[in-house]
């Protein structure tokens, strides 16, 4: 089989592998997509590398059953979450893989997703609704299912405003969930590409991050139709990273707002807690999202009509993976997938 290997600085390998053979509880899946995480960007970019198959977003059909598996038979349709966890400590008892000490990363500790065949845990398995299509199975395992953790752990009402700092794949995904939960939904980044993928998901506002009027223009946005409404937003996600654009979480939040940091990015101190308590506002870290979650968005995506299609602008086969990377490294685009076994078993052109 085909497998993509990161080999340090930006550069990459598409390799000869035999077919991984699953141990007890595992499953082998038939890849049928998986997408380009700016996880998956930051190991292409660094001098040291796992030497692993690369990519943690699996999405396909088993293939094959390992011993001790009791749930899943061959031909089953399933997203895997990345993070697998041991599956017996009390963070995993929880669902809250991510957490666990001894946490092992499909893709770094273990052989990828960039490839025609992975083994992941039974486990981790989450089955998709035959409506679910395996784009959005590949954007369950990490990028939406992180975007559904943010809303979860903000506790959301549907008529109120939220801003998406950062219009990468999992801001996107942000926007998509957040209009799907019917929220007012506006998204900020300072690439006009990404802005323009922001209006294709549905945002109702796209604002120029670089802009000196952006925060006000946040704000207003908050204040609904009407102009009376909350002075700034209710909730604002910031997916980025970026110095830039946590400096305007709080400054973009209405009195009582909630933020949810998810990008991962610099470490500049840009917060003043005298900035929290006189906006009285609340801040947390959100990173990526509980097991039993993907549960919750593989039903709700077959019962609300979301798909994560549209961040969607490119897909490619795995031999294209030195031209997939290098788009994705530029940022100048949605999300980017991979198509391992050919773009006529999803049923979509490939656009590369």
């Amino acid at each position: 089989m085909l497998g993509v290997v990161f080999t340090g600085n930006r550069q990459l390998e598409v390799r000869e592998f035999p077919r991984p053979e699953p141990g007890y509880g595992e499953v082998r899946l038939r890849i049928m997509a998986t997408g380009i995480c700016g996880s998956d960007l930051h190991v292409y970019r660094a001098d040291q590398v796992p030497g692993q198959i690369a990519g943690h977003e699996p999405s396909g059909v088993v293939d094959a059953v390992g011993p001790g598996c009791e749930r899943l038979q061959v031909g089953d349709r399933v997203s895997a979450h990345h993070h697998q966890g041991c599956g017996t400590c009390h963070q995993c008892a929880r669902g809250e893989v991510v957490a666990c000490a001894r946490d092992q990363v499909v893709g770094v500790a273990t052989g990828g997703s960039f490839a025609e065949y992975c083994v992941v845990k039974e486990r981790n398995c989450v089955p998709l609704p035959d409506s679910v299509s395996f784009t959005d199975g590949a954007f369950m395992a990490c990028v939406g299912g992180t975007a559904w953790g943010a809303y979860k752990r903000l506790g959301i009402w549907p008529w109120e405003s939220v801003g998406v700092f950062g219009l990468g794949p999992v801001g996107l995904s942000c926007v998509l969930v957040g209009k799907a939960l019917g929220l007012r939904v506006a998204g900020m980044d300072v690439l006009p590409e990404r802005l323009e993928v922001g209006r294709r998901c549905g945002a109702d506002l796209v604002v120029d991050g670089a802009c000196e009027e952006a925060v006000a223009a946040l704000r207003e946005f908050g204040r609904g139709p009407a102009g009376h409404w909350a002075d700034g937003l209710d909730y604002v996600i910031e997916t980025s990273g970026a110095t830039a654009a946590r400096e305007k979480v709080i400054p973009s939040l209405r009195r009582e707002g909630k933020a949810a940091i998810v990008g991962v990015g610099q470490y500049d101190k840009v917060i003043n807690p005298g900035e929290i308590h006189g906006r009285a506002c609340t801040l947390l870290g959100s990173v990526v999202f509980h097991l039993d979650w993907s549960w919750d968005l593989a039903r709700f995506l077959a019962t609300s009509g979301l798909s994560f299609e549209p961040a969607v602008t490119h897909r490619f086969r795995l031999d294209q993976a030195e031209e997939a990377l290098r788009l994705a490294d530029e940022g100048r685009c949605g999300k980017v997938l991979f198509l391992p076994h050919g773009p006529g078993e999803v049923g979509h052109p490939c656009l590369s």
